[in-house]
């Protein structure tokens, strides 16, 4: 008898402690998908898009608790999103219930008034810890931070855009507060309001995405704007990009256990990560279908009429690629125009409709994409005189061969003589009307193919970037753009090149 009532009074001390003690639940998995840098609706050679990204998410979200998170670069530069402004970008975000997305600067590409239309048309958090009115004010429907209870576990996010945006993009008035110091600030302040895990969505460089990591300022990264495909831990804190255009998608999953000892919550984690190649996966029905019909009316919006030429406009190859031609004339002087650039230089060789307009012919947006069907950026670099003559002599060495590299230029005066042997064929440069100081350093408009060296410019390879493809614009856009706002046109060679 003694013996069965200590063990009864033992089970009951035993019950009574383990009351005392937390419950928690047994371990929990998270699992994130990441997209970033998507603003191309529609898959291209079997890989990216929305409705290839939306049958990931809807798969992971079948499985589990699941965070569906968007790291910025989106309402711009889509062929479409030249024409709406990103709406159709928000209806599918909408449709596909984002859980937290953080602003890119290309949301701020057609100015502030836009960017708040367009975040206030989402049905979605958007988390900015750094973005501010002139006024110091949260900018309207964003939220300094969101946590979320998951399982018994929370899940704290805080926001982040590079500060380079006003450089970038249009972005008025705005204020961007320092990335590394916000995210510092915000990570701690997270984890005292009883955050158990902290992420950080944010669109900034890699040298910030590594600052965030090596300071701890989140245990979770989810970068964008580099566009790098990575996954990165280095036993305290994750890093992840997914590329662009959700060609691939990048899924962390994170184990988090939550226990108690001593009076203190201690949380282990260890994150698993999984790249998805986009050619694997069959399109979800209903955002393909929601995509076809913003690619239909792509297609009619494309039929718009944007302006006249009063002068002929000639793209045939024998034309763009061996004289000056209006047509080169008229895309060199958009792009120039669109970054503010000193001159501006495009290939000849990326001119591609290789047809006649007439005076009198009214221009459409699709005339515009089929001359520069290639999809180039416009960017804007800081070259010194002596490699814009080098770069000069490149693009005529070829001259006979009717090559590609033969340049379109504007802002410039370039004298050449094609009886000599290439490399020695510029006379002279002039830019506004002064001779080329080889020394100085100039602002250069052009395509992000000839900026990296293609078509044997090289000698822009190492120039500063000050607008980077990451950043830019369609250079097709820039053109509609600039016909659009002038209505009439007349561009005529006027002896940006001559030959001697």
């Amino acid at each position: 008898m003694f013996g069965r009532q200590r063990s009864l009074r033992f089970g009951l001390l035993a019950f009574a402690a383990l009351v005392a003690m937390p419950s928690w639940a047994a371990p929990v998995t998270i699992t994130f998908v990441q997209t970033n840098d998507i603003d191309r609706i529609e898959e291209l050679d079997g890989r990216g898009g929305f409705a290839k990204l939306a049958t990931v998410v809807e798969a992971e979200r079948a499985k589990g608790p699941t965070l569906f998170v968007h790291s910025g670069d989106t309402i711009s530069p889509s062929l479409l999103s030249g024409i709406d402004k990103g709406v159709h970008i928000i209806d599918i975000l909408n449709q596909m219930k984002v859980d937290v997305m953080t602003p890119g600067n290309h949301e701020f590409d057609f100015g502030p008034d836009v960017f708040h239309a367009r975040i206030g048309e989402a049905t979605f958090p958007v988390v900015t810890s750094n973005i501010r009115e002139k006024d110091g004010s949260q900018p309207k429907n964003t939220v300094d931070e969101k946590i979320v209870d998951i399982e018994g576990i929370k899940i704290g996010f805080y926001g982040l855009t590079t500060e380079d945006t006003p450089v970038v993009a249009t972005s008025g008035d705005t204020v961007f507060n320092s990335s590394i110091e916000t995210g510092k600030a915000k990570g701690k302040a997270l984890r005292e309001a009883g955050a158990d895990f902290v992420v950080a969505v944010v669109h900034t460089p890699l040298s910030v995405d590594i600052a965030l990591v090596r300071n701890h300022a989140a245990d979770l990264v989810l970068s964008g704007h580099d566009e790098h495909l990575l996954t990165f831990f280095d036993g305290k804190t994750a890093l992840t990009e997914s590329g662009a255009q959700a060609e691939s998608i990048v899924v962390t999953r994170v184990t988090i256990d939550k226990s108690e000892k001593d009076g203190k919550t201690k949380v282990d984690w260890r994150p698993h990560f999984e790249i998805i190649d986009s050619a694997t996966v069959t399109p979800d029905p209903k955002i393909a279908g929601v995509v076809k019909g913003y690619q239909d009316k792509l297609d009619a919006e494309l039929k718009v009429e944007i302006g006249t030429t009063q002068t002929p406009l000639d793209s045939r190859r024998a034309t763009v690629r061996g004289e000056e031609a209006a047509i080169g004339d008229l895309i060199a002087d958009a792009m120039r125009a669109s970054v503010g650039a000193d001159i501006a230089l495009t290939n000849g060789g990326g001119i591609r409709a290789d047809k006649e307009y007439p005076a009198g012919t009214v221009l459409t947006r699709a005339d515009v994409f089929s001359e520069l069907p290639f999809g180039n950026k416009t960017v804007k670099l800081a070259v010194t005189g002596k490699a814009l003559k080098a770069a000069l002599e490149s693009g005529f060495s070829l001259a006979e061969a009717a090559a590609g590299r033969f340049p379109q230029v504007s802002g410039l005066v370039v004298e050449v003589d094609l009886k000599q042997l290439p490399g020695m064929r510029v006379k002279s440069v002039t830019v506004n009307g002064a001779p080329l100081d080889p020394d100085k350093k100039y602002t250069l408009a052009t395509n992000d193919y000839v900026a990296d060296g293609g078509d044997g410019y090289v000698a822009f390879k190492d120039a500063a970037r000050l607008i980077s493809p990451v950043d830019a614009k369609l250079m097709a856009s820039d053109v509609i753009d600039y016909i659009a706002a002038r209505k009439t046109i007349a561009p005529k060679p006027e002896g940006r090149i001559v030959f001697r």
